[in-house]
């Protein structure tokens, strides 16, 4: 293993466990993407995986964008494990191709889409969108 891999899978792991605390995260099941589909709410689909360190970076980045704004802890995250419904229908119809994939769903609709781009503007801007979209 090079260095630069090491020393950023051990910053990660001991950044992650506190990563979780900092916003709230409800996890996928096909019941629970039934129940938002008919409701208004605005929530944004987090298809990702634990060993992917890219996702490990972006949900720090997620809690660091909380952290700075309080207006974001209202959005609802649901986390989708790429391993389990990455070739799913649900995600041949969202057409994510990719774990690291960020998108904002209002009413079972598209708003706003991030896909493997764990930078801290974009990450915001997608955040934006969702408060925009309420």
């Amino acid at each position: 293993m090079n260095r630069r891999a090491f020393l950023t899978a051990t910053a990660a792991t001991f950044v992650l466990p506190g990563v979780a605390s900092a916003f709230q995260v409800r996890t996928f099941n096909p019941a629970l993407w039934d129940e938002v589909r008919a409701t208004d709410q605005v929530v944004i689909l987090n298809f990702r995986t634990n060993w992917s360190l890219t996702c490990q970076i972006k949900q720090e980045l997620i809690a660091e964008a909380i952290s700075a704004n309080p207006e974001y802890s209202e959005l609802q995250f649901i986390d989708v494990n790429w391993d389990t419904y990455g070739r799913s229908r649900m995600a041949e119809r969202l057409k994510v191709e990719r774990r690291s994939t960020l998108l904002v769903m209002k009413n079972g609709s598209e708003v706003a889409r991030l896909v493997n781009e764990p930078e801290a503007g974009k990450i915001r801007s997608l955040m934006d969108a969702a408060l925009a979209a309420r």
